[in-house]
């Protein structure tokens, strides 16, 4: 199976009138979640706790007055 499916806009067209999801061949209602899961493939992810611990760190530690 392919990693990603590209549906043409012809096909998202017919899958639109025949009332199937875009993603899996189940038919789409509302709340519908498809059964099969996916993942993501994210550039530059940056762990949760490395956020947390950046935020939790002050702005600017110390201030210096060259004049």
């Amino acid at each position: 199976a392919r990693p990603f499916r590209r549906l043409t806009s012809a096909e998202l067209l017919e899958r639109r009138r025949q009332g199937l999801c875009f993603n899996c061949d189940e038919p789409y209602t509302p709340g519908h979640a498809c059964p099969r899961l996916f993942y993501l493939e994210v550039a530059n992810y940056i762990p949760e706790d490395a956020v947390a611990a950046d935020l939790a760190a002050p702005a600017v530690a110390k201030v210096f007055d060259a004049g």
